[in-house]
């Protein structure tokens, strides 16, 4: 039997052994690379997808212990499985059915506790690193797991985290070596974060999106950058601010050029900082989603960032957009595909944004949890308003007595032992998101009473 910390019944252990939230970002070898806008033709990007080895178990309680060693034998009792895909929707395997409910719990709600009959998986899959790999910091993304897990390396304890529709972070540099790498994870199919994902939707587990290493710089690094632009007399003068977060005694080379391909300033960050003005900006709008180039070059990593800029103000009830009212013509967008289940391909994403287009659809909430990272570099650039939508909803504490309804939606939201748990999922879609000039409205998450 397996005897691991129940850190799934515990709203204060969120994360452990994870990087703090940053900007969503991919460094490229030079500028060229970086233009290609495809993150997988970078050669600090490991892409970890493809097929895994998969046992599944309609308890926790069923699990063998020893299944994250080293050298653990792969027996017959495991199956290869697709990352990123829900299990259940590997339908001739029986793992489990895909449920849908709207805002009951699928279980006995008696937070934080989850039922002992709690379906799991364990995920292994090996991976091979160089010398140059090693000579780098090594980061192992996944950008989607539900509903939490524990990780390991060579036999080592990594981690464990949670907050499904969110990326979790490791430096992994202490636990890998030259040659073959083992990863070994256990999936829970329930924990106390579930009682913070009662979303009107299919309820499906696993990974289910991208699993990737980032191999960055130890001469100097960005960790992290925040932009923000301010217009001036009537929109024809712009002031852009960088706040860069830089790990190592370097400063950032900077070059900013237009939606047209003009050179507006380049220079160097002073104690990580850029501040530029200049006059007449290309504005940003859904209609005219015009973007500059900000390149940020630090040791042999550069980073493209897609900037926008825009007024938005709300004056009488009115949203005025670079001075104009504008009306949200909107639809609600879920996650869902009829072969994968929440493990939406991108190119499925993308044909969903088209058919907006093509519909005259200008806005989208991302009900009900942040989306694949991808999603809002794809709005930036085809011009959405976004709605982005934090990984939280408790819709579930209410019941009726004999034709009497009691709602109890603010249990936790009221519980200071749960206080930690709602800021966690709205700071960690912020620092992710907060770049993306197509975000108008942060929402701090469906039916959740926080």
């Amino acid at each position: 039997m397996l005897n691991i910390p129940k850190y799934y019944e515990d709203p204060k252990t969120l994360h452990i052994g994870c990087e703090e939230p940053h900007a969503y970002f991919i460094p490229y070898l030079n500028e060229e690379n970086a233009l290609t806008k495809s993150r997988e033709d970078s050669k600090y990007f490991q892409l970890l997808n493809g097929e895994w080895d998969f046992r599944f178990y309609n308890s926790i309680i069923d699990v063998e212990d020893g299944f994250y060693a080293a050298d653990y034998a792969i027996n017959d009792n495991y199956n290869k499985i697709k990352v990123p895909m829900n299990w259940q929707m590997d339908l001739d395997k029986g793992y489990d059915v895909p449920n849908y409910t709207n805002s009951d719990y699928p279980y006995p709600c008696d937070p934080p506790y989850v039922p002992d009959d709690n379906p799991c998986g364990i995920y292994i899959r090996d991976f091979e690193l160089d010398e140059n790999d090693l000579s780098r910091d090594l980061f192992l993304n996944f950008e989607g797991v539900d509903s939490c897990f524990y990780l390991w390396i060579n036999g080592k304890f990594v981690g464990y985290s949670q907050v499904s529709h969110m990326t979790s972070e490791f430096n992994i540099n202490e636990f890998v070596h030259t040659g073959a790498n083992r990863i070994a994870m256990l999936v829970l199919k329930w924990c106390d974060g579930s009682y913070l994902e009662d979303q009107d939707m299919w309820r499906m587990s696993g990974i289910f999106r991208d699993v990737y290493i980032l191999k960055r710089s130890r001469r100097g690094r960005i960790r992290d950058f925040y932009i923000t632009t301010e217009l001036k007399k009537k929109f024809t003068k712009c002031i852009l601010n960088a706040d860069i977060d830089i790990v190592g005694d370097r400063e950032v080379a900077y070059r900013l050029v237009s939606p047209h391909g003009e050179e507006i300033a380049s220079g160097e960050t002073v104690n990580g900082k850029i501040k530029l003005k200049f006059d007449n900006p290309i504005l940003w709008s859904d209609e005219s989603p015009m973007l500059y180039d900000l390149f940020l070059d630090v040791s042999d990593e550069v980073v493209l960032v897609k900037v926008g800029i825009k007024d938005l103000t709300i004056s009488k009830s009115v949203l005025y957009l670079n001075g104009q009212k504008i009306k949200l013509k909107g639809v609600n967008r879920h996650d869902s595909h009829p072969l994968f289940g929440h493990a939406t391909p991108i190119e499925h994403v993308l044909e969903d944004l088209y058919i907006f287009k093509r519909h005259n659809v200008n806005a989208v909430r991302t009900s009900h949890y942040p989306n694949d990272p991808r999603f809002l570099e794809m709005c930036d650039q085809l011009g959405f308003l976004v709605i982005d939508e934090s990984d939280l909803e408790a819709h579930g504490f209410s019941t009726s007595i004999d034709g009497f309804f009691f709602d109890r939606w603010s249990l936790l939201a009221n519980d200071p032992d749960w206080k930690d748990a709602y800021i966690d999922r709205a700071r960690r879609m912020f620092e992710r998101d907060k770049n993306h000039v197509s975000v108008i409205f942060w929402s701090l998450g469906n039916e959740s009473f926080a």
